[in-house]
């Protein structure tokens, strides 16, 4: 097998689906603990957390992208992940998990376009591809998107 054919990923269940990201990205997986609130931030925005000293905002794919409220938003990981941008106040943010991340070998046919996504969800923020990985729907996130969002709220922090 060429190595080059294949991109170590972690496939990471939030509450309501399942999203994919490279592992490149992910700093570490830590246990669910409770985040302090982040006045006026965006309802997927979870809160902030004290990591590393460092004030790191917390948020739900499964509240941005799957519509799932608040109070069913169960979480027992927080994936810690790298920013993308250059911002030094926003180096990382952690992504609400459902389980412990699962590590593949993703290889290029393993991944198809999701042809089953309705027009209502083909715009929603915070996703650069819907996709399909091993029959299952998966989201491949927008990091960019939402490192936007972040990055305002971790200033007034």
């Amino acid at each position: 097998m060429d190595a080059s054919a294949s991109l170590r990923c972690l496939l990471i269940s939030v509450q309501g689906g399942q999203a994919i990201l490279p592992n490149s990205v992910i700093v570490e997986v830590l246990p669910f603990a409770t985040p302090l609130k982040i006045e006026s931030a965006p309802h997927w925005v979870v809160g902030a957390m004290l990591w590393r000293n460092l004030t790191t905002p917390l948020i739900s794919l499964g509240r941005l992208i799957f519509r799932v409220a608040a109070e069913a938003d169960l979480n027992s990981r927080i994936i810690i992940v790298n920013s993308l941008g250059a911002d030094a106040r926003l180096p990382h943010f952690g992504i609400l998990g459902t389980s412990a991340p699962r590590p593949i070998n993703l290889q290029r046919e393993d991944l198809k376009s999701n042809q089953e996504i309705g027009d209502d969800d083909l715009g929603l923020p915070g996703i650069l591809s819907w996709a399909r990985y091993q029959e299952q729907p998966v989201i491949i996130p927008d990091l960019e998107a939402i490192e936007a969002v972040l990055q305002p709220l971790v200033r007034r922090t």
